[in-house]
């Protein structure tokens, strides 16, 4: 028998049941070969897989259904890895720290702060006069840091290193008088009505004595606005608009005192907006303020704060040329992608839109198109934006165009490497250990999916029951949507008991317990069962299977491949004896016992004889045969094993359980045995109280006829 590099019994034998702890493991089995002549007639095909051999294949076929390795998913990946790092890069490359604390500083100096003379918070505005006192004690002195309007730049910037672009605007929009109608029964009393904002509802009619900006209605085409979100309603991008000086506060402080004054401010408002765009040169970062006071048709105030901050121009210096280098190899990936996908659709057409995997590549490749154009999109508004304001001399500064593009390219870019991420998962599989998590979901995914159903119906159920019943008192389920997420945060241990006992003493508290009950103790328990049920089928499988190699397997094979335990063990020559054979095998990891025994079956005993190539392959087939049924039945002893012991578990559970009612039921009868003991005493006592009374009485009488006899004897 002669050495074949090729032949997988000596270079990848089984794992044997018993292996010599010295020799090395191998995982892959050996084949059965018929021979001809001392001649291999079928050779079986190999388990293994050189790089060479990576390179030529092609495809994620397996010819032999045990390769699982080609060169295009070897390139594939190496591509995917590549791909996922320039992307990751042109994601993050404009986030920086510097942008959340720029945030902060913006937020406190407007939101948290409160004013000087008492003037509330932005947060705490609850009535007009609070608005009032807040633009005058809070806005004001935040954005102009000296009154004098002819000082040094650096003093007219907020903090001294935040320069205001363009004019900040106060926009007021208001509703129509008779926007509601008035029952009859109150018409006597009440004349007017104004509605919640819509905007059909909108009054767009100047102020007759008006001639300055603050009186005139402007659109939203005027003002280049775009449409407002607070908590109550959507906002038109028009209204009426009060233009604040670049810089000086005395001006400014002029203004709002006038609008006070004239009351412009009153029971139509619906929504004042103010808002401004700084730029800081130190960390060539923009940031965008928007301020929604909300005045609804119940009265109050509702203050929505929105400060964002934005790397627009992102392609300055050296990392900017490094940036568009990035970009590009993005793009190039883009195109590959594109290109590689249209020639899988063209050979597979509509079939290859029904592998999930492919809907996963067509969704990212979309969104990354996406991203690109957005990209661009949002790079050309600010810059035009940008170079607006300059040329306006910083007097008209809207912002809302650079806002929406660079939201909708954050937004974007955000699914774009949601989903880049998402993918790894098609990757893992090329490891049998890293394959179970994916295999489970797989596997679960139907039953997960009629689990959701029922969950849907209870969590919904749930949702618009706690929604009518706790709507108008409290927040969390002040609507549908509020009622859905509270319900969520519940199940996550965020609750508030005490205000659904004080909201109803009655359904609130049973709410909560048949909500827990349900849902946290049953449904959730019977996902988790499923998610289990699934992983240990899937675990049991993957144990059983025969797969090729993987990449990771085949990587790490090379690796071994490269130290001394990956050594191959020398072949015996062509005068091999009995012994030269039983050594050779003995390294390759087979058991001793299994190999005499082959020996043995073809009464070859003596160390010193010499074995024809065909009686050692047949020896071999012979070998790789009965560790092979010793793995099987190991395993199979193992399934049962552990479901032996699983049985043990839940028979000393049982006992465990018998032993506490027993317990319980000793305590029971020895409470009970009291409980007489105290019931017989207390009788007793009773019985003996009685006969003293009894006696008592018997000698107060006998003392009574005693000295009533006396007094007979006497007279």
């Amino acid at each position: 028998m002669k050495y074949d590099a090729s032949d997988e019994r000596w270079a990848n034998p089984p794992q044997p049941v018993a292996a010599a702890e010295q020799a090395p493991a191998f995982d892959h089995s050996m084949v059965s070969e018929e021979y001809e002549h001392d001649k291999k007639k079928n050779p079986a095909p190999k388990q293994g897989i050189s790089f060479s051999q990576a390179l030529l294949a092609s495809g994620h076929e397996k010819s032999d259904g045990k390769i699982k390795l080609t060169a295009s998913s070897f390139m594939e990946v190496g591509s995917y890895a590549v791909f996922l790092i320039v992307l990751v890069y042109v994601a993050f490359a404009q986030n920086s720290i510097q942008s959340y604390y720029y945030t902060k500083v913006m937020s406190d100096l407007f939101v948290s702060a409160s004013g000087a003379n008492g003037a509330p918070a932005f947060g705490s505005c609850t009535s007009m006069d609070n608005i009032w006192d807040w633009f005058s004690q809070v806005l004001i002195p935040g954005i102009y840091w000296t009154e004098n309007s002819n000082s040094t730049d650096n003093e007219n910037m907020i903090y001294y290193e935040n320069r205001l672009l363009g004019e900040p605007r106060i926009r007021m929009l208001r509703v129509t008088n008779d926007s509601c109608t008035v029952m009859k029964s109150f018409q006597r009393e009440i004349k007017e009505c104004f509605a919640n904002y819509e905007e059909k509802y909108e009054d767009k009619t100047n102020v007759a004595d008006g001639n300055v900006d603050a009186y005139i209605y402007a659109t939203s085409k005027e003002l280049e606005n775009f449409d407002t979100v607070g908590t109550i309603s959507t906002y038109g991008g028009g209204g009426f608009v009060q233009r604040l000086p670049v810089s000086g506060s005395t001006e400014a402080q002029s203004a709002i005192a006038t609008l006070k004054a004239n009351r412009w401010i009153d029971r139509g408002t619906r929504a004042i907006v103010v808002d401004f765009a700084l730029y800081n040169a130190n960390i060539n970062l923009f940031c965008v303020v928007k301020l929604l006071f909300e005045l609804p048709a119940s009265g109050g105030v509702i203050t929505t704060p929105k400060i964002m901050t934005y790397n627009l121009m992102t392609y300055q210096a050296s990392s900017g040329t490094r940036m568009i280098v990035f970009e590009g190899i993005f793009c190039g990936f883009i195109l590959f992608f594109i290109f590689e996908e249209l020639f899988a659709i063209a050979r597979h057409r509509l079939h290859y839109l029904t592998q999930f995997w492919n809907l996963v590549d067509v969704a990212l490749l979309g969104f990354s198109v996406a991203t690109i154009i957005l990209s661009m999109k949002r790079t050309k508004t600010a810059t035009n934006r940008v170079n607006s304001v300059i040329e306006n001399g910083l007097t008209n500064a809207p912002f809302d165009d650079v806002t929406s593009a660079e939201n909708a390219y954050l937004n974007i870019k955000a699914c774009a490497i949601f989903i880049a991420w998402v993918k790894v998962f098609k990757f893992i599989s090329v490891n049998k250990t890293m394959s179970q998590l994916s295999s489970t979901l797989t596997r679960s995914a139907k039953d997960i999916g009629g689990f959701a159903v029922m969950f849907a119906v209870f969590f919904f159920a749930f949702a618009q029951f706690g929604y009518l019943c706790f709507g108008t008192q409290i927040a969390d389920y002040s609507n549908l949507y509020n009622s859905a997420f509270a319900l969520l945060r519940l199940i996550l241990g965020d609750f508030n008991f005490s205000a659904l006992e004080n909201c109803n003493r009655f359904f609130g508290p049973a709410f909560f317990v048949a909500y827990v009950f349900f849902v946290s103790f049953i449904l959730l328990n019977m996902f988790l069962a499923i998610i289990n049920d699934s992983y240990v089928e899937v675990k049991a499988e993957l144990a059983r299977k025969k797969d090729g190699e993987g990449i990771l397997d085949w990587f790490m094979n090379k690796v071994r491949g490269l130290t001394k335990r990956g050594k191959r063990p020398d072949a015996p020559g062509e005068d091999a004896t009995y012994e030269d054979y039983k050594i050779m095998l003995y390294r390759a990891g087979y058991a001793e016992k299994d190999i005499n025994e082959a020996f043995t079956r073809f009464n070859v005993t003596t160390m010193t004889e010499h074995i024809p190539e065909k009686m050692a392959e047949d020896i071999a087939d012979e070998v790789a045969r009965v560790t092979e049924q010793k793995r099987n039945y190991m395993e199979n002893h193992r399934d049962y094993a552990n479901l032996n012991r699983r049985v043990d578990q839940m028979q000393e559970s049982v006992f465990s359980i018998v032993d506490r009612i027993e317990n319980v039921n000793v305590t029971l009868q020895t409470i009970e045995k009291q409980r007489i003991q105290q019931q017989d005493g207390g009788n007793l006592m009773d019985l003996s109280a009685l006969l003293t009374s009894q006696v008592r009485n018997r000698e107060s009488a006998r003392r009574q006829t005693i000295t009533s006899i006396a007094d007979k004897k006497e007279e």
